[in-house]
């Protein structure tokens, strides 16, 4: 019955709409969907610049402070420029022209993942073909123009770029988890995880777009799933930026690790007296084996004194002269000083120093070579040759003709007078002469008087 009751009782009024019932259904989809998408994607891609500009920052700093250290920082910094580049231009579509924003965007995109795979590979030295990822390039750029100008359609490019980007991350997941050595793999952890990441949200969403097609075609009216996507993709490219801070700040502490173990090692086995030394007030921080052998202290005794309090200048003058030295040029390299030992006994050193800087405080690294023996031998050398050149110069010698007398055997000297040749010997060289008789000079003088004693 119009206007009565069932069962007695009274019933509402029904309000009657003039819209189908299929268009109220929609509305409230409509309307749920709303509340759902509390961001829209142009609120999420706002979000990503600001992160992603961030990021840039980050990796472009750690680029320029580490270029001179590690290889591969250069193709990093270029993959997060050109990651955010495509961002600006995604959030510009409908300004811009579509193949920018949508072509030109997205194979930013994939060539800067490419690009951060180059970088890693670099950075482990595991450098392999990219004739691959370029050729992958290529074709993605083309199919990705065909369904954005000559058939458009959203879902087939969101299907060719999520199934290239897979591709591409795949490679840096294997790279990361397979292809680099066991020991390089912790420094690599973070980043492992950011392109696991990136796989397992490609991989889900090829399969959501599989079992769940989107006819929409309004990039800005994406749904639910794609939303979380591109919300999954910023999050993935922040810890991929956290990863690469880690990785080189972990390389960086290895390095240092290894270059404080050859220092040590080249400090404590090195022949000559070593010694570190505050600047501020000269006390020996740490020394060498060989400074002990060298000086006669020992460590424990050395180490907290002074130079001064040991004793070992030969003289004080000298060591100002070296700060002065290393005051002004910042080193000193083979100056030869005199030094004193434990006993008192006199040493001979070369000193070579550098103005150091560790944990923020200026100290001297002081190396000295002992070359006592040295000096002592060059010194023998050299009264040895001035002994020779003393007796060469004592020496004299005959040359030259010499005019002698044929009959009497005299000699003619400088001045015009002959000389026995005695005479003009002893004089001219260092010769003596002895004299005496030969046998034949006996018999022809003294002939007579021998036949006699017969």
């Amino acid at each position: 019955m119009e206007g009565g009751s069932f069962c007695g009782l009274p019933t509402p009024m029904r309000r009657f709409s003039l819209r189908p019932p299929d268009a109220v259904k929609q509305q409230n989809a409509g309307t749920a969907g709303t509340r759902m998408n509390m961001l829209d994607m142009r609120t999420v891609i706002l979000m990503g610049v600001f992160s992603h500009v961030l990021c840039a920052v980050v990796v472009v700093e750690l680029w320029r402070v580490n270029r001179r250290r590690f290889d591969g920082l250069g193709y990093q910094a270029a993959d997060h420029l050109l990651q955010t580049v495509a961002l600006v231009l995604v959030g510009l579509r409908g300004i811009i022209p579509d193949w920018l924003s949508m072509v030109g965007s997205n194979t930013m995109v994939l060539g800067g993942a490419i690009l951060g795979l180059i970088a890693l590979e670099r950075f482990t030295g595991k450098q392999g073909p990219q004739w691959p990822n370029v050729l992958l390039l290529v074709v993605f750029a083309g199919v990705h123009a065909w369904f954005c100008v000559v058939q458009p359609d959203l879902a087939a490019r969101n299907f060719n770029f999520t199934l290239a980007l897979l591709l591409v991350c795949g490679q840096a997941l294997w790279l990361t988890q397979r292809r680099v050595e066991p020991a390089m793999r912790p420094l690599l952890r973070w980043v492992n995880l950011a392109y696991g990441g990136y796989v397992a949200v490609c991989g889900a969403r090829l399969l959501v777009m599989a079992a769940r097609p989107d006819p929409n075609n309004d990039f800005f009216r994406s749904g639910l799933y794609d939303i979380l996507a591109l919300l999954a993709f910023i999050v993935l490219f922040i810890l991929l930026t956290f990863g690469v801070m880690a990785m080189v700040n972990r390389r960086l502490v290895a390095d240092l690790q290894a270059q404080e173990g050859k220092f040590a090692k080249a400090f404590h086995t090195s022949p000559y007296a070593v010694t570190l030394t505050r600047w501020s007030d000269g006390k020996i921080i740490e020394a060498n084996q060989g400074f002990s052998e060298i000086t006669g202290y020992g460590l424990a005794e050395a180490i907290g004194k002074t130079s001064m309090e040991l004793r070992l200048w030969g003289e004080e003058r000298d060591r100002e002269m070296v700060r002065e030295a290393l005051r002004r040029d910042g080193r000193v390299r083979g100056m030869e000083l005199q030094f004193r030992k434990k006993n008192g006994a006199p040493l001979t050193g070369l000193l070579s120093a550098d103005r150091i800087t560790i944990n923020n405080e200026a100290c001297i690294l002081t190396s000295v070579n002992d070359i006592s023996e040295r000096k002592e031998a060059e010194e023998k050398r050299e009264q040895l040759v001035r002994e020779r050149e003393k007796a060469l110069s004592e020496v004299k010698v005959l040359s030259g003709l010499l005019p002698i007398c044929a009959a009497c055997k005299k000699i003619r000297d400088d001045q015009g007078y002959w000389n026995q040749i005695e005479a003009y010997i002893a004089t001219h060289s260092e010769a003596n002469f002895t004299h005496g008789i030969c046998p034949e000079c006996t018999r022809k003088y003294f002939g007579e008087l021998m036949d006699g004693e017969k």
